[in-house]
């Protein structure tokens, strides 16, 4: 069962907002990327109980940690009680204590921590690979037929809609005098209905859009899995300081969960596992196995420094986080280092 809790709203995002929060900002940070990871192979948790905080009630966006627990693996580093709470408040619950942990948008854990001032650590990456795919209606059938048409990648200062223009770039038209941009509401499957109505001619969709985007005279005219460390595993320095030997556990357990899924062998026991804990997965879904574990960092890890830096860029350009932004700051990955070590990975990134 998933666990459902609104947070609190706070306007933690704001520099001058922190009030009671102040202790947070003078927080140790010891705990410095790049620093020698120490062994883990027998670390167990402080924390009989963690409160994990997580944005997106899909199950795919939950996989691994809920299957660590599913499996026993963080009972048996004396983590007894895991619990999920689902809120779009992820960060002020991080910031408040009302959650040890958090997943998130890489992005969005960034851009609070510069714009609050509160000692923010990135500790694992979740997603480290993107889907860069390009839907189009029915009767769009090369890139030329996009000319004069109206497309949307969302909210018009949103990523999706720069991932959509650098797409229509690549196919070979001009973005800003080729097309028409739009805004639509409702997420991607919002802007596949959009699609279906005729309101748009293309837009940003995933794999699991495929079957109804097709049954409806559509296709995909761009698909690319592009390296992108998207989504990670959040916690407060303060937190950290008091609580290393449960970031260890939860980690190097989180990435084991990890490698068990990534298995094939291991493919229908994972989504009965989900299926039992209350998600609902459409066969649909479940035919997309490898699409979605794709975009899973499979070691908690991302390719190499290039790769995190290209992606602070693009963020930096619809405004998520500050141009320049030393990103370095806000990421801890000898937590990360120390599970690769552990369970016999080779080190991702080697360096930061």
């Amino acid at each position: 069962m998933v666990h459902r809790l609104t947070l609190p709203r706070r306007d933690v995002l704001k520099l001058g907002a922190l009030g009671a929060l102040g202790t947070l900002i003078a927080a140790g940070t010891l705990d410095r990327a790049g620093a020698q990871s120490p062994s883990v192979e027998n670390v167990m948790s402080n924390l009989k109980e963690i409160k994990f905080g997580n944005y997106n009630p899909n199950y795919a966006a939950q996989w691994p940690f809920r299957l660590a627990q599913a499996l026993g693996y963080f009972k048996e580093v004396g983590i007894e009680d895991f619990e999920i709470i689902q809120s779009e408040e992820y960060i002020p619950g991080l910031i408040g204590g009302s959650l040890d942990l958090t997943h998130g948008d890489t992005s969005n854990f960034i851009g609070a921590g510069v714009a609050s001032g509160v000692p923010l650590k990135i500790i694992e990456i979740y997603r480290d690979q993107e889907w860069w795919m390009m839907g189009v209606g029915k009767g769009i059938n090369t890139i030329e037929d996009l000319k004069g048409k109206k497309v949307s990648g969302g909210q018009l200062g949103a990523r999706n809609t720069w991932v959509l223009k650098q797409i229509i770039k690549k196919l070979g038209l001009n973005p800003e005098t080729d097309v028409e941009f739009v805004p639509t509401s409702g997420g991607s499957d919002g802007r596949l209905g959009a699609i279906i109505a005729g309101t748009i001619q293309a837009t940003i969709l995933f794999p699991r859009h495929r079957k109804g985007l097709e049954e409806n005279g559509g296709q995909f005219l761009s698909i690319e899995l592009t390296p992108s460390p998207q989504e990670a595993i959040c916690a407060t320095s303060d937190w950290l300081a008091k609580n290393e030997d449960a970031a260890y556990a939860f980690v190097r357990e989180d990435i084991r969960a990890r490698q068990w899924l990534m298995k094939p062998e291991n493919k229908d026991k994972a989504y009965q596992i989900m299926i039992d804990l209350g998600y609902e997965i459409p066969p649909a879904f479940m035919a997309l196995y490898q699409e979605e574990i794709d975009q899973i960092s499979p070691d908690g890890g991302f390719d190499n420094v290039q790769v995190m830096q290209t992606f602070m860029d693009q963020v930096a350009l619809t405004g998520d986080v500050p141009a320049g932004v030393d990103w370095r700051k806000y990421i801890d990955m000898k937590y990360v280092w120390a599970a690769q070590e552990a369970l016999g990975l080779p080190k991702r990134p080697p360096s930061m």
